[in-house]
C-alpha cells in the first residue's frame, strides 16, 4: 500500500449531508415547526459524520494537498477527495518540484483517479480542491442513509418517553399506545443493529479502499 501525507489546506464550511429542510421531509415534519431543529441538526451533524467514517472518506470539498510514496512503479494514484473537476487540480508534481503540464496525465472525474503517461517519480504531489459543495450537491443516496440514521436516532429518543406506558385514561376517556420497541424494530428492521445491512448496501458504492 503507497505511503500518503495529506494536508487540507481550505476546510469545507459544512461537513452535512443533509439540509434541516431535507431532515423534515423525510421525518414528514412541518417545515415550519422548529420545535425540534436543535436535535434534529444535531442528528444530521452526528449521522453525517458517522456515513463518512464508515466511507473512510471526507465528502465535502475541500482545497487538498497529498504527497504519495512508495508507488511501486505504479503510474496512477486516487486521491483521498473526489470528485475532482478538471480545473480544480492545482497542480500535479512527478516528482516534488517538476509540475507535470496537464498534457502528462489525465484525470477521471467522477473517481478522481489521475494516471500519469510514463510512470511516476516519487515524491508525487498534487494540489486539488475535491468532494461536494455540502449539504447541497450531496448524492441522494447519502441523504438517503442520514436519513435512515436520523429516523432511529429520532425513535430511539422517542423510547425512552414512553417506555412502560402501555394506557392513559382519565374519567370515560382512554388512549393507547403501542409499545414503543416494537414500533421502532417494525420501522427500522431486525434486533441487533436495525438499519446496519440497509444502510451498508447503500454505502458500499461510496467508500473509499486505500491502496
Amino acid at each position: 500500500m503507497a505511503d500518503r501525507i495529506i494536508k487540507v489546506l481550505t476546510p469545507a464550511d459544512s461537513y452535512s449531508l443533509m439540509t434541516l429542510d431535507e431532515a423534515k421531509m423525510m421525518l414528514g415534519l412541518s417545515l415550519t415547526d422548529t420545535a425540534e431543529d436543535a436535535q434534529l441538526q444535531f442528528f444530521i451533524d452526528m449521522n453525517s459524520a458517522t456515513v463518512m467514517r464508515l466511507c473512510n472518506r471526507i465528502f465535502a470539498r475541500e482545497e487538498v494537498r497529498e504527497e504519495w510514496r512508495e508507488l511501486n512503479g505504479g503510474h496512477r494514484i486516487f486521491p483521498s477527495h473526489w470528485p475532482i473537476k478538471e480545473e480544480d487540480v492545482v497542480s500535479v508534481e512527478s516528482p516534488e518540484g517538476t509540475v507535470l503540464d496537464a498534457s502528462q496525465y489525465e484525470l477521471e472525474e467522477e473517481s478522481g483517479k489521475i494516471e500519469v503517461f510514463g510512470g511516476m517519480q516519487e515524491p508525487v504531489v498534487v494540489h486539488y480542491w475535491g468532494g461536494y459543495d455540502l449539504p447541497e450537491d450531496a448524492p441522494l443516496p447519502l441523504k438517503r442513509a442520514v436519513g435512515m440514521y436520523n429516523t432511529q436516532s429520532r425513535l430511539t429518543g422517542s423510547v425512552g418517553q414512553l417506555a412502560g406506558v402501555r394506557m392513559l385514561s382519565h374519567k370515560d376517556s382512554r388512549v393507547m399506545y403501542h409499545d414503543p420497541t416494537k414500533l421502532l424494530t417494525a420501522a427500522l428492521g431486525a434486533a441487533g443493529t436495525p438499519i446496519q445491512s440497509s444502510v451498508m448496501s447503500i454505502l458500499s458504492h461510496y467508500i473509499h479502499y486505500e491502496v
